[in-house]
């Protein structure tokens, strides 16, 4: 390599950089504040790195639960911080739900659009994606008077339907696009050889498909996992709330727990961020591979 090439290697990777160190500043930032003593956090002029370094923070929600009912203090409402591990929980149970029901029905019915006949076939992954496309501040209260007269609300199962209502039709639309590209004559040579429907959708097709459905799992993940809205109006008790509505409760009035709001957010965010870099490389693959059309 030139000494030109050289330099502009490592400007490239400097400016690279300097870009993942600005998106990455306010989890940087928050993890910084909530190794903070409360004391520290509202000094002035604010710093990045903690003079004193605490787990406060952190165990005030992992174990806050228990330390409160060990104390003898029963009788009295728990604090916000005493259902961190319950919201981080119900949390993890729709978002897993919801990503396995949307990403399965998905599946199949986007291989059913692309194998099979009927009438309006071809209509149904636009109205589908035409469906995605209006905000779902609309479709939440409908929903909610449909999870009423079924007596589903204030229960985790009325954010788990909610929530494949609106990602079902974007993950179609992914599946769709993307059976597309997959060859079908692979299929009808399987299926020649003595191969069943079943057995050739098991071992050939889905192998195939594994990038778009591993692509429809991260955004439905990712939408039920971060979604505010649905759990706002859904439900009611502590006990209940998805982690994101939760740590709202950090704000009482005009007094903010900022340590623990920033360790909540750090321990929402690095899960994610670690799934998502796992499993990168199938969602780019997933997105790009529907494109085109083998």
């Amino acid at each position: 390599m030139t000494s030109r090439e050289v330099l502009g290697r490592v400007a490239l990777y400097a400016l690279l950089l300097a870009i993942t160190l600005l998106v990455c500043f306010p989890l940087i930032w928050a993890f910084f504040t909530s190794m903070k003593p409360k004391d520290e956090i509202f000094l002035w002029p604010p710093t990045l790195w903690p003079s004193t370094w605490t787990l406060e923070n952190y165990r005030a929600l992992l174990v806050g639960r228990e330390a409160y009912f060990q104390a003898g203090a029963g009788t009295e409402t728990p604090p916000p911080s005493a259902f961190f591990l319950q919201w981080f929980t119900n949390s993890v149970i729709v978002t897993v739900s919801t990503t396995l029901i949307s990403t399965i029905v998905s599946t199949l019915a986007a291989y059913s659009l692309t194998r099979f006949r009927f009438p309006g076939q071809r209509a149904v992954p636009y109205l589908a994606l035409v469906g995605y496309m209006v905000p779902s501040i609309i479709f939440v209260f409908p929903m909610f008077l449909v999870m009423a007269d079924l007596r589903l609300t204030d229960t985790l199962l009325s954010l788990i339907l909610g929530y494949v209502c609106i990602t079902l039709p974007f993950s179609l639309w992914l599946m769709w696009a993307f059976f597309r590209s997959v060859p079908i004559e692979i299929e009808e040579a399987a299926l020649v050889d003595g191969a069943s429907r079943l057995r050739v959708f098991w071992e050939i097709v889905l192998p195939s498909a594994w990038p778009g459905i591993v692509a429809a799992a991260i955004f439905t993940l990712i939408v039920s996992w971060n979604d505010y809205l649905f759990g706002r109006v859904f439900i009611n008790t502590m006990e209940n709330l998805p982690l994101t509505v939760g740590v709202m409760h950090f704000f009482d009035g005009t007094h903010v727990d900022w340590g623990l709001m920033m360790a909540s957010s750090v321990l929402m965010t690095v899960p994610m961020a670690i799934l998502f870099m796992l499993l990168q490389r199938h969602l780019v693959a997933g997105f790009g591979a529907g494109a085109v059309k083998g």
